[in-house]
C-alpha cells in the first residue's frame, strides 16, 4: 500500500510521515483494517469479515493486544495481525471489557 492510499483515510499518518516521523505509528481503521507506518514504509492490515454485534471496546481491546504483543518481542506486523484478530473477536460480542476475548480464543 503507497502512501498516497492511505492519505484519503489517514491525514494525520501522511501528514506525520511528510514531516520526517522515523517512528512506528499504527492507525486504526475500524471495519477497514489498520495502517503501520515505520520508518517511512506503510504496512495495511486487511480487517477481519464478521457480523459486529457491539463496537463499544474494539479499540481498547486493539491497542491492548498490540501492545501486550509488543512487550512479548513480537514484531509489529504480528503485533498487528494478533490485535486485529482480538479486535474482531470483541465486537461480534455486547458489552466492553466481558467483549475482550482471551488470547486462546485467537487464531
Amino acid at each position: 500500500v503507497a502512501l498516497k492510499a492511505i492519505a484519503g483515510t489517514s491525514p494525520g499518518a501522511a501528514s506525520l510521515t511528510a514531516r520526517g516521523f522515523t517512528g512506528a505509528l499504527v492507525v486504526t481503521l475500524g471495519a477497514r483494517g489498520a495502517v503501520a507506518v515505520r520508518d517511512g514504509a506503510v504496512s495495511f492490515v486487511p480487517p477481519r469479515i464478521v457480523d459486529a454485534v457491539d463496537a463499544t471496546g474494539a479499540g481498547d481491546c486493539f491497542v491492548g493486544y498490540l501492545a501486550a504483543t509488543l512487550a512479548g518481542g513480537r514484531d509489529l506486523d504480528v503485533a498487528l495481525h494478533v490485535a486485529t484478530a482480538a479486535a474482531a473477536a470483541c465486537v461480534q460480542r455486547p458489552g466492553a471489557s466481558a467483549a475482550i476475548p482471551h488470547a486462546a480464543e485467537l487464531d
